[in-house]
């Protein structure tokens, strides 16, 4: 059986379906107050408790052969850097520990692409210490580094497209990023469970287009259907920006660290993704085109 700790995020649900397409067995340790109507038309079984909850964590970890923690504290939402510790460090510690105890085989963990560019990133630096607690806990486990995911491009940009027209961006033009579909990713983290060239390994997990962001600007203009466009906001005065709020703030909200995460564009290798998982990616142009057609038809019905 299999324990998913962060089912009802966006990309939990998607990979919650994945394992139940493959016929596997799964409970989802979910908040008191989480809307789990989706995750239980999957077939999915529900405990209620929270990461730092002892007693709810064993309890959902009888009877596991895998976890998988796609958990993650939304920084846009909560921005104390304490509340991130408490809640993404403190809880996977305990969870991998507890599973240790348990008698757990397997362990898939969700983090960042590009940690070492992520020194003053808070959320950075717990994911990598995360990674460095399964690769000395004896849990054979597997770490997917993931870019950017398909869904945040499309809400966090096309959104504003939809509305404004431009929309302001840390990166600069010639920087690259590689989206992966959440279709792609929870496929690849279905199938780690059992395939053994995923055993003890961090994987680089990104989509197969990969575009600059001038060409990415042209990519939503093209699904869109009419004129969108990327401001560059110059480094210099983010950073500015971002070190006052830090001193004003005596560093509550980490923001030249959340500044670091969202510049030097998204992209890597993914030559050791294609050799281990037999995914065929879906295009991040065609999802796109059907993004901003599902938002042009909710945009009619409300008109």
């Amino acid at each position: 059986m299999i324990l998913y700790v962060g089912a009802t995020g966006k990309l939990g649900s998607v990979a919650v379906r994945e394992l139940a397409q493959r016929g596997k067995k799964i409970r989802c340790l979910v908040r008191s107050g989480s809307d789990v109507s989706g995750l239980a038309a999957t077939g999915a079984e529900m405990v209620r408790g929270d990461l730092r909850d002892q007693a709810s964590v064993k309890q959902a970890l009888e009877g596991i052969d895998t976890v998988i923690s796609s958990f993650a504290t939304n920084i846009a939402k909560e921005r104390s850097t304490a509340t991130l510790w408490a809640n993404d460090y403190e809880g996977n510690l305990a969870l991998i520990r507890l599973s240790k105890k348990a008698g757990v085989r397997k362990f898939v963990f969700v983090s960042y692409w590009g940690l070492a560019k992520f020194g003053d990133f808070e959320h950075g630096k717990i994911k990598k210490m995360v990674e460095d607690l399964l690769t000395v806990s004896g849990l054979d486990y597997t770490v997917f580094r993931v870019t950017t995911l398909a869904t945040d491009m499309s809400e966090l940009l096309g959104s504003t497209l939809l509305r404004k027209g431009r929309v302001p961006l840390l990166m600069k033009p010639h920087e690259k990023i590689r989206p992966i579909l959440l279709e792609d990713l929870a496929w690849c983290m279905a199938d780690a469970i059992d395939n053994p060239k995923a055993c003890r390994r961090i994987i680089e997990a990104a989509g197969e287009e990969e575009y600059d962001f001038r060409s990415l600007e042209q990519l939503f203009c093209r699904a869109m259907g009419k004129k969108a466009r990327f401001i560059f906001v110059p480094l210099p005065l983010a950073s500015f920006a971002a070190s006052c709020i830090d001193f004003a703030t005596g560093n509550r909200y980490n923001a030249r660290g959340i500044l670091s995460a969202f510049t030097g564009g998204s992209t890597c290798d993914i030559s050791d993704m294609k050799s281990i998982f037999d995914v065929r990616q879906g295009s991040f142009a065609r999802y796109l085109e059907d993004f901003f057609k599902e938002a042009r038809g909710q945009a009619d019905k409300h008109a």
